[in-house]
């Protein structure tokens, strides 16, 4: 899915181009959101990738039920 990306400028942005922006000044501001035919779309996500679990080395467990009736009794 190749998307082409354009450089953020106030001129490209939604809240601009429909007269909602507040910021003072033309450098695009934490809010910028490109203008769409469509209306305000949310920004995209960050897609979530499962990693491979690590084997690790413990270097103290609590003992078994089994241990721990062996060590009570």
């Amino acid at each position: 899915m190749a998307t082409r990306r354009t450089k953020a400028s106030c001129e490209n942005c939604f809240f601009r181009q429909n007269l909602l922006c507040a910021v003072a000044g033309d450098t695009p501001c934490a809010s910028f959101r490109p203008n769409h035919p469509e209306g305000l779309r949310p920004p995209s996500q960050l897609r979530f990738v499962f990693r491979q679990e690590r084997a690790l080395q413990v270097a103290w467990a609590f003992p078994t039920p089994a241990e721990q009736v062996a060590l009570h009794a």
